[in-house]
């Protein structure tokens, strides 16, 4: 006689940067799935240590500081500053990786291209079908247990108790969404060193998360022009705007 596995819904929680981490996976062995969200929650502290501007001690502080030369830096942290400059000039300027004063802060890249880390330890591990989320950044991989793809919420930027839409998020795919209604007024337009909202929310869909974490940014700032901007210069990628 053929013996039924049992697979049910695991749920797992944390606060990392600055926000709610979180972990959906459909999985039979508890044990192993507990051992790789620790894992991937060291990934995410470790990324916090080279790149968080609120800890003295990370890298890019100590960058800001003086007391650390920027090709002295990680390699991790090289790459990510590389990436951003090369965003910052696909976008002509309005991406950018540091704040008005000068000082450097790849906040708007970093979230999704951490977790997109993370994410990577958990498929190490074996692991499939599952979604690892963080504040507005949801990577996928797998189906649900039904078969299903995973149907992310997209909250209402003027009422976070309301979901405004839903979306199927094709397999292996991730979300990412930017917007003023957790944070208020934080992102700026780097052409003008202006705090902008010329949208509610941006949302951005496609194959890896740190692109769609820094595509959602970017467009956020150009308005409903970056839906535009992002399709046709990433493919693969799609973006909707909510007023």
């Amino acid at each position: 006689m053929m013996q039924t596995v049992s697979i049910s819904p695991q749920r797992f929680a944390a606060q990392a940067m600055g926000t709610a981490v979180s972990w959906h996976i459909d999985c039979e062995n508890e044990q192993l799935a507990k051992d790789a969200w620790q894992i991937a929650l060291a990934e995410i502290e470790r990324c916090e240590q080279m790149f968080s501007t609120f800890r003295p001690s990370s890298e890019v502080s100590r960058i800001n500081r003086g007391e650390l030369h920027l090709l002295d830096a990680a390699q991790e942290v090289v790459e990510v500053l590389d990436a951003c400059t090369w965003l910052e000039h696909l976008s002509r300027g309005v991406f950018r990786a540091r704040r008005p004063d000068g000082s450097l802060d790849p906040a708007g890249f970093v979230k999704g291209w951490a977790v997109e880390r993370a994410a990577q330890k958990l498929r190490d591990a074996g692991l499939n079908n599952w979604y690892f989320g963080a504040g507005g950044d949801i990577q996928t991989c797998g189906t649900q247990i039904s078969g299903d793809k995973w149907t992310v919420g997209v909250v209402d930027p003027h009422d976070e108790s309301r979901v405004r839409c839903t979306v199927d998020i094709p397999v292996d795919y991730a979300i990412a969404t930017s917007g003023t209604s957790a944070r208020g007024m934080h992102i700026w337009d780097g052409t003008t060193n202006a705090l902008v909202s010329p949208v509610a929310s941006f949302t951005v869909i496609g194959p890896q998360l740190m692109w769609a974490d820094a595509l959602a940014t970017t467009g956020f700032v150009m308005g409903e022009p970056g839906v535009k901007w992002v399709e046709e210069t990433f493919p693969g990628y799609v973006a909707f705007s909510l007023a």
